[in-house]
């Protein structure tokens, strides 16, 4: 047994100051205010709060999903840790179908590999999507939809699909929903040309998720509130979304948590290989991406291609553009992840039996320590 001391703890219930995390095999024993007999761990400059879990993340330092490799996949958990992710799904991108199916079967193998942040499964964006919004996803490799190779995909994976993207206009959406739906797969909505009443079908099929929110979708018109007015208004709905101040203008992210509140936002990174690098050339699936001054955009049409950014980053942004404490944002990056997922009894707030995934920030949300499983994997 070893306990954290730190200056403050976020817990969901209340910010405790001078605060004591207890931690038994792995797992928080308890958090309170009095100095435990066991080995203390002085941080008491530092405020302690839950492991972050970015649940649409590409790549990061040079690596991808698309790689199909486990050792890119361990790359990509190491430096989420020092960005004080504990928990993430490796996300696919339209591409050669056998390819994707390559990528997941190596998240699935990967799973429990890792020393840096854990892998949780695997999300699919792509390819059952549509041409109008395509953003960095080829045309050439979407699909049409069958709930045969929906079985084959969840086959070759393992059973550790947690998302897939589709589009609701798309021809069998509605049993494609259904079918991941009662197969516990949660079905995003995005990169789609659907209105406001196929997405709202599709919300009430059982899609729960709007894929990064504002990009990749139908536009509101007042005459035509499109997909993004649907995933707005729909009380169902959790929105993703990508705060790096590219993706989405401050204006957005306030009309976001306007229409959303704190515990239906789901901040993501969405990054690629090139964040935690310089500017330069890289790639995003098949295609070629030009990153300067930060953004990623592909040379062929010029659109966004994923974010450098990391969940940190848009945690700070998030605070800046809503004006509200680190408190109300925690969820945002945390516990909404962990609910989506129905593993909330396991990870995404520091309480109680939950596993021991804490990060230790500075005053000025800077990572000082990434602990997972009661394990310091990150250090300053």
């Amino acid at each position: 047994m070893k306990a954290i001391k730190v200056k403050k703890v976020y817990t969901p219930e209340q910010v405790i100051d001078i605060g004591y995390i207890v931690i038994e095999n792995g797992k928080i024993n308890n958090v309170t205010t009095k100095k435990p007999s066991c080995e203390i761990l002085d941080f008491s400059g530092y405020r302690a709060i839950p492991g972050m879990i970015d649940i649409h993340i590409h790549g990061i330092s040079g690596y991808d999903t698309m790689d199909a490799s486990i050792h890119s996949l361990k790359e990509m958990s190491t430096a989420l840790a020092r960005h004080g992710v504990t928990g993430f799904l490796p996300t696919t991108l339209t591409h050669d179908f056998d390819r994707i199916k390559m990528a997941i079967k190596i998240v699935s193998e990967a799973m429990g590999q890792t020393s840096g942040a854990e892998i949780i499964g695997s999300y699919v964006e792509g390819p059952y999507i549509t041409p109008e919004h395509r953003g960095a996803h080829p045309v050439k490799y979407m699909r049409d939809l069958s709930v045969d190779e929906l079985n084959e995909l969840i086959k070759v994976s393992n059973s550790t699909i947690k998302v897939m993207t589709i589009a609701p206009e798309k021809e069998n959406a509605a049993d494609a929903i259904q079918f991941l739906t009662e197969k516990g797969i949660h079905v995003s909505i995005g990169h789609t040309n659907a209105d406001y009443e196929q997405t709202n079908n599709a919300i009430e099929n059982g899609a729960k998720i709007s894929v990064h929110t504002f990009n990749g979708m139908r536009g509101f018109n007042h005459r035509d509130p499109g997909c993004l007015g649907a995933v707005l208004t729909n009380d169902e709905c959790f929105c993703e979304c990508i705060a790096d101040l590219q993706h989405v203008h401050p204006g957005g992210i306030k009309l976001l948590y306007q229409a959303k509140g704190k515990n239906r936002i789901i901040l993501i990174s969405d990054s690629m290989a090139a964040a935690d690098l310089p500017d330069g050339d890289y790639t995003l699936g098949t295609l070629t991406v030009k990153v300067e001054n930060k953004v990623a955009r592909t040379i062929e049409t010029g659109s966004l291609a994923g974010s450098t950014t990391n969940l940190l980053e848009c945690l700070k942004n998030t605070i800046e553009v809503l004006g509200i404490p680190l408190e109300d944002v925690l969820p945002m990056v945390a516990l909404n992840q962990a609910k989506l997922l129905k593993i909330d009894h396991e990870v995404g707030s520091i309480e109680s039996e939950k596993k021991a995934n804490i990060v230790l920030v500075d005053e000025n949300l800077n990572i000082q320590a990434t602990f997972i499983n009661g394990e310091i994997v990150y250090k300053v």
